[in-house]
């Protein structure tokens, strides 16, 4: 009896949205422990991805961070409640992977102080992570171990470059664990090249991705830089010489890694994604638009609203010198047009976009619990 009492407990809860779930965990100790079984939270998961994708777009505006949530098709933006990083502060926007965000700030004068926290935007929670063994830098990585069968298997791993000389540098790395609430010391195996800017990062599969971009020999070069979070290696892929050598942005569309990139030579915007992985030959140019051939300014991607669907940052040159103010703007590729969508942004650089869904993950619960 009980048992079918469960089975029917489950659809019920299956068909909720998080709000009300949150308050039923405090009313009966069985029906918080259904609501913490990892089939459950799978499952919810899952039927999240199909119904309850939203995009947090994070970007900054004078000088002080923000991050909302952006509601398609209607392009609505509503404010998210951010009160654990202190005011003032900023902060990087860094992935999202089964509901749960993470999220670093960089305290310049004193390293030391700067965070990394974990935030389920559904429930409010978040946690601030222990201190690495080296100071939080500027380059953070958030990732997830999908072989080891659990939901919230999440890897953080933080990076640390301390350049020599001009052509070398040093690098500390440590990774940390959430289901074991600890850091890892992994030493200097960062790829031995010299990369100047290193973009946003997508996870795929077990691998955090990211698209470097660097000058070398008065020319450029791009390739993928690749953490693979559970045997704690990071790889170094090139691109195909057939690629704009312009800095790309870096996502997923339609479950393959993406690239998306501004061609110089033919005045348009050009989108890559990876058929096979580890392939370099499967690079392969889904389309390409004319975004820029009517424009003095210029547009930064900053990630796909949908496949159909394209955020930029309108960045317009007056003069030589001096730019005008910094839109986010939104393009559709069906209609080969901008939509009625327009924020003001400081940087493109400090703008993300992330997709998130609705999760039931707790995180003070189950940090520490090998479970």
């Amino acid at each position: 009896m009980a048992t079918f009492l469960d089975d029917i407990l489950r659809e019920i809860f299956f068909r909720l949205s998080i709000r009300p779930l949150g308050r039923f965990r405090c009313i009966r100790k069985s029906w918080k422990s259904l609501l913490t079984k990892p089939p459950l939270i799978k499952a919810y998961i899952e039927r999240s991805i199909k119904l309850d994708k939203f995009d947090l777009l994070k970007y900054d505006l004078d000088n002080f961070s923000r991050v909302r949530i952006c509601y398609s098709p209607e392009n609505q933006l509503s404010d998210l409640d951010i009160s654990f990083i202190e005011d003032g502060e900023k902060f990087k926007l860094i992935d999202s992977y089964n509901g749960i965000v993470c999220l670093s700030t960089l305290d310049c004068k004193n390293p030391h102080h700067s965070k990394i926290f974990l935030w389920n935007p559904s429930t409010s929670e978040n946690i601030a992570l222990s201190q690495p063994s080296f100071h939080v830098f500027n380059f953070v990585g958030f990732g997830f171990d999908a072989t080891s069968g659990h939901p919230d298997d999440f890897k953080v791993v933080n990076v640390n470059l301390y350049f020599e000389q001009c052509q070398n540098y040093t690098s500390l790395v440590d990774v940390y664990s959430f289901r074991r609430n600890c850091w890892k010391q992994l030493g200097n195996i960062f790829p031995p090249s010299l990369t100047q800017r290193i973009g946003n990062q997508v996870i795929f599969e077990n691998f955090i991705c990211w698209c470097s971009y660097f000058r070398r020999n008065h020319g450029t070069v791009t390739s993928l830089i690749l953490f693979d979070v559970v045997n704690d290696v990071f790889r170094e892929i090139a691109l195909p010489d057939m690629m704009p050598p312009e800095e790309k942005h870096i996502g997923l569309l339609d479950g393959c890694l993406s690239l998306t990139t501004h061609n110089s030579l033919t005045r348009q915007c050009e989108v890559w994604i990876l058929k096979e992985f580890s392939i370099r030959e499967s690079w392969t140019k889904l389309y390409s638009f004319g975004l820029f051939t009517r424009s003095i300014g210029r547009y930064w991607p900053v990630g796909f609203a949908d496949s159909g669907r394209v955020f930029f940052v309108k960045s317009t040159h007056v003069g030589s010198l001096l730019e005008s103010s910094k839109y986010l703007v939104l393009y559709s590729l069906q209609h080969e047009k901008f939509e009625a969508f327009e924020v003001k942004v400081d940087s493109y650089r400090s703008t993300r976009l992330v997709t998130c869904v609705e999760s039931l993950i707790s995180l003070s619960s189950a940090i520490g619990v090998e479970h």
